[in-house]
């Protein structure tokens, strides 16, 4: 049997828009895609450097040249497994060899991801994130994709009220509220909980800083709609204390460490009686297509990462060929 053989590229992604959450903008996100070969099939991995996150292409390049490829996709989760217990603060860069083990397993098998975990395809269509911004630039971000069945809206307790009337001026369209930890103020966020249920929100998302378990919790015993972790929720191994302070979880592929550990969380979070979305940290269509695979374990989807991009290189079908040629300009 051929090995399998390993090739990396760095590259930029491009936002449309600046992307503005409670504590932070950006304009894009610095990645790497991974490219794996065995024989004549191809797959493609991808991991995004995020700047409030601690991996970088040096975390990358210190685990490629650290690690010993698999000889075949037969036991992707145990070798994934002990990438871990190596390299317990690479969860990204491990993800991008997941995925794209997955993509290599689905190239030289014909199984889909779905496949090969028993999971039926993805039926549910993806939200639309609308960043913080200013009304007219709010419009002119929805103008962009008008169409899609729910946005979510990313506030702060500051901005909140305007952002979610400018928003109902634009359309009636459903939409979700993700915070990423910008409220402080807990009476609030409580009353706000109130209001976005009489506007058939579906959640509230990390409403409070990460570590205050405490005021989400208070929150959770007395607000009308779930609230969700994402700041607060890692990995598989936080579970066990998110359900105590939360109604749900955001899983992304990308902090899990792939979609390995992606099935078992969802599928746990499930067993626990917990709320699930899958969502993404601005990758392109490599990341995006692989968790849709398993995005039939999740209640909501929110993986509109390559739809906030100017260039997606997977957008469209492109030969192998063709993407390095882009890559390598």
């Amino acid at each position: 049997m051929d090995s399998i053989k390993l090739a990396y590229y760095p590259y930029r992604l491009n936002f449309k828009y600046p992307f503005r959450i409670a504590h932070t903008e950006r304009t894009g996100t610095d990645n790497v895609y991974v490219l794996l070969t065995q024989g004549n099939h191809q797959a493609w991995g991808e991991c995004v450097f995020i700047p409030y996150y601690t991996e970088t292409l040096d975390t990358f390049k210190a685990l490629i040249n650290s690690s010993v490829l698999p000889v075949n996709t037969d036991a992707i989760g145990e070798y994934i497994t002990d990438l871990k217990r190596r390299f317990s603060d690479s969860y990204f860069c491990i993800g991008a060899l997941d995925i794209a083990l997955h993509n290599l397993r689905t190239a030289t098998t014909g199984q889909t991801i779905a496949q090969q975990y028993g999971l039926l395809e993805n039926d549910k269509t993806t939200s639309y994130t609308l960043g913080i911004a200013s009304d007219a630039e709010m419009e002119q971000k929805f103008q962009g994709r008008p169409d899609m069945q729910y946005y979510k809206l990313k506030v702060n307790q500051e901005e909140i009220g305007r952002i979610v009337n400018t928003f109902q001026r634009l359309t009636s369209t459903p939409f979700t509220i993700d915070a990423n930890q910008g409220f402080t103020d807990r009476k609030l966020a409580l009353a706000w909980s109130y209001k976005l249920a009489d506007l058939g929100v579906g959640y509230l998302e990390q409403p409070f800083h990460k570590e205050d378990f405490e005021s989400h919790l208070w929150l959770k015993k007395q607000s009308p709609i779930p609230i969700i972790a994402d700041e607060s929720f890692q990995n598989y191994a936080d579970l066990e204390k998110v359900v105590k302070y939360f109604d749900g979880i955001n899983l992304k592929v990308m902090k899990c460490g792939g979609i390995s550990e992606g099935v078992a969380a969802l599928q746990r979070a499930k067993e626990m009686e917990l709320k699930s979305i899958i969502g993404c940290m601005s990758e392109s269509s490599v990341v995006s297509n692989a968790a849709k695979q398993i995005s039939s374990l999740a209640d909501w989807v929110d993986l509109d990462g390559p739809l906030l991009l100017t260039n997606d290189l997977f957008a469209e079908e492109r030969s192998v060929e063709e993407v390095i040629e882009k890559l390598k300009k």
